[in-house]
């Protein structure tokens, strides 16, 4: 029997049956019956409902509330390794590195699958980065991409990689990162802003005004479009740029 179905029966066909029976006994055993199943759905399903306060209060820009709702999600045993690896993003973001760090690597402990484990190793990187440990987190973002691809993972390794200050191999990894998805402006503004880097300034302004015309909502492209716009003599417009970046939100 496939498992969707017996847990239909389980959760669902055999509960109404016995709620039937009981009725059929007495009405008050009936209501109690459907009293004590309710419960049991809400008791069963908590993990669910601190995922979603989580998110919630997340939306809401509340992060120590977030954090916490996620943490205690993540305790449960049937808590998906996805709830811990928010649960550790979030103290990431809240500069708690020591503490994202060890959940981070509980999550690759207790990951049950090939792709939860590059998962929680893609936002150990990120752990890695801010402590200093730039090498480290290259090295692991580049072993997770040779079986976890994502856009999310190509821009953060393409964002270090230009970190790195190896320009050639900077631009081997966001080519490819541009050949996976074109479309994404993290992607988009790496390549950009490695191309001025490199002095390939044609290239570069294609690029940008790509970007630009998509009304990218996070601050380092616009800063970037400015520095290349001032780099190009373009001083009103880098400044409208810059203007630009400091109106959006920092992440």
């Amino acid at each position: 029997m496939k498992k969707p179905l017996l847990k239909l029966i389980l959760f669902a066909g055999i509960p109404v049956m016995v709620i039937i029976v009981l009725f059929k006994i007495n009405v008050y055993l009936g209501i109690a019956g459907i009293i004590s199943y309710i419960a049991a759905l809400v008791l069963f399903n908590m993990t669910y409902i601190y995922i979603v306060k989580g998110q919630i209060e997340y939306r809401k820009g509340n992060l120590e509330k977030a954090a916490s709702w996620y943490e205690k999600a993540s305790k449960s045993k049937k808590a998906p390794i996805n709830a811990t690896v928010v649960h550790g993003f979030i103290l990431f973001k809240t500069g708690k590195l020591e503490e994202a760090e060890k959940v981070f690597l509980s999550a690759v402990e207790n990951s049950k699958s090939k792709d939860d484990t590059n998962m929680a190793k893609s936002n150990l990187a990120l752990v890695l980065w801010k402590k200093g440990k730039l090498d480290d987190a290259i090295s692991m973002l580049k072993e997770v991409i040779k079986e976890y691809k994502t856009t999310s993972i190509y821009g953060t390794l393409g964002y270090l990689a230009i970190e790195k200050g190896d320009l050639d191999e900077a631009l081997e990894i966001n080519l490819e990162a541009y050949d996976f998805n074109p479309d994404n402006p993290v992607i988009q503004d790496n390549l950009a802003h490695l191309y001025h880097l490199r002095g390939e300034m044609d290239k570069a302004g294609e690029l940008f005004k790509k970007l630009i015309e998509s009304n990218p909502h996070f601050p380092e492209a616009y800063f970037d479009y400015g520095q290349y716009l001032e780099d190009c003599g373009e001083i009103n417009e880098a400044a409208a740029m810059y203007q630009k970046a400091l109106s959006c939100q920092f992440n």
